[in-house]
């Protein structure tokens, strides 16, 4: 594997010594890059809080810093070497601040003092007992591995893609902020640096598995995609458990069906909502395109969500904590990360027990889009002045909210006119008078009687 790094080599050492390197057998110069140590009261949560003001008018919320070499010091290298730290044994070792650090001091000095081949790619070795971050050294760029020693041909630009957004969820990725108010989505053609004369594929995809439970959501979805004016192509995930003519019905609404092996979660009960919800793991195999922006079946889009396309895997809204929500992100496909994802289902613990919390695990260093991205409909503090602001959100016309994602019971599920999670106590909090108005808004205008017949739904909705 190490056999193209033979010969004199000028090398940028971060975190590892020169004599460290013996086992490689490479020759040549080397020069150690310096920084300093992220402080140890430094924690993951300053980096990926709860909460953040994404609307403060006194300016953007800034994260706090993690310390990065004068990289102007240094010249041009052959290659970046560097020994990621790695504790297993440590209670959430895959969060922690100083293996983040050397990671992006890593990815940093390749992209900016990297010999980059005809390609744009740079060379990089890294020396680590566990696998380097997915987040940042992609399976796909892997040149090979010899024991704790893993190589890999990174593409420059695409790591300069990453590597300009924010380094904590602490600040919006995406940010509203414009010379116009706060609600304007800023251009983010700036922010993509990979060849703009390339024909980059790119689509929005859905998944169906174990019934048509979400059919009626999947249809309005396609609906509300098309409605707000994107003309990507639109990809459906499905099972055997999904009828003819429902499949008729979402292809008529403008979904591109392909058919999927469900994929089971090892640690879910027989029977259970989340028992098959692995099968999202599915979303990378479709590498014919460059990116996918994924969305639940229950949800709404109410105004243009084109521009994620701009942002890398994973970009999604925030969750609980650090972890983000997973029903509308940003990924990447790739044949080798599906595998990694369904050959890590047996150790990868979830913490919810499905695929959000195990995607959770897996891509920790996530940028957050704005919630009004995948606006949940809930109110936690079921406040009479919450509830005024949300519900005048999801009554604005333009819409003010960019999707509305239905927690609780779905509005296909429930009476028309009627939010039937008010009349369960501990779903109140999901009930909406206006985003229950909103769905069946779409779903009269744009889907109607004929797609509803077609799919055979009449026992889904209590007219």
């Amino acid at each position: 594997m190490f056999n193209e790094l033979r010969g004199r080599l000028r090398m940028g050492l971060v975190n590892i010594g020169r004599d460290e390197l013996l086992a490689l057998g490479v020759e040549g110069d080397a020069v150690g890059v310096d920084f300093d140590r992220v402080s140890d009261v430094f924690r993951w949560s300053d980096l990926f809080p709860e909460w953040i003001d994404e609307e403060e008018e006194d300016g953007v919320p800034s994260c706090p810093e993690i310390p990065m070499p004068d990289f102007s010091q240094y010249d041009d290298v052959d290659v970046v070497v560097a020994a990621l730290p790695c504790n297993r044994t440590a209670r959430g070792w895959n969060r922690d601040v100083f293996r983040l650090q050397v990671h992006l001091v890593a990815a940093q000095m390749a992209a900016r003092k990297g010999r980059r081949d005809g390609a744009g790619r740079v060379r990089v070795v890294l020396r680590s007992e566990c696998e380097p971050m997915m987040d940042l050294f992609r399976c796909d760029e892997a040149a090979g591995r010899e024991g704790d020693w893993w190589m890999y041909t990174v593409d420059a630009p695409r790591m300069e893609e990453k590597l300009r957004l924010p380094v904590g969820s602490c600040n919006l990725a995406l940010p509203l902020w414009g010379p116009t108010g706060i609600h304007e989505v800023f251009n983010a053609s700036d922010l993509t640096v990979v060849d703009a004369g390339s024909q980059r594929r790119e689509a929005y995809a859905t998944v169906l598995h174990s019934s048509d439970r979400y059919l009626c959501g999947a249809i309005v979805l396609a609906q509300s995609i098309r409605r707000s004016g994107s003309t990507r192509d639109m990809v459906l995930l499905h099972d055997h458990t999904v009828s003819k003519p429902a499949l008729r019905a979402l292809v008529a609404a403008g979904w591109i069906p392909r058919r999927i092996r469900r994929i089971r979660n090892p640690r879910a009960e027989r029977g259970s909502y989340n028992e098959y919800n692995y099968s999202k793991f599915r979303l990378w195999q479709l590498t014919e395109y460059f990116r996918v922006v994924f969305i639940d079946a229950d949800i709404l889009v109410l105004r243009s969500l084109d521009a994620l396309f701009r942002f890398p895997q994973i970009s999604a809204v925030g969750n609980d904590g650090s972890l983000f929500n997973s029903g509308i992100m940003v990924l990447e496909p790739s044949a080798c990360t599906f595998e990694a994802l369904v050959r890590g289902r047996r150790t990868i613990r979830s913490y919810n027990g499905g695929d959000q919390g195990y995607l959770n695990e897996v891509f920790v260093w996530w940028h957050r889009l704005p919630r009004r991205v995948n606006y949940l409909k809930n109110f936690w503090a079921n406040t009479t002045g919450e509830r005024a602001l949300k519900e005048r959100l999801f009554r604005a016309e333009p819409a003010e909210v960019w999707s509305i994602h239905y927690l609780g019971l779905k509005p296909w599920r429930c009476y028309r006119d009627y939010d039937c999670n008010w009349n369960i106590d501990d779903q109140r909090v999901y009930a909406s008078d206006e985003a229950h108005r909103r769905w069946w808004q779409v779903y009269d205008q744009e889907v109607g009687v004929e797609h509803h017949a077609t799919a055979g739904l009449r026992g889904h909705e209590r007219d």
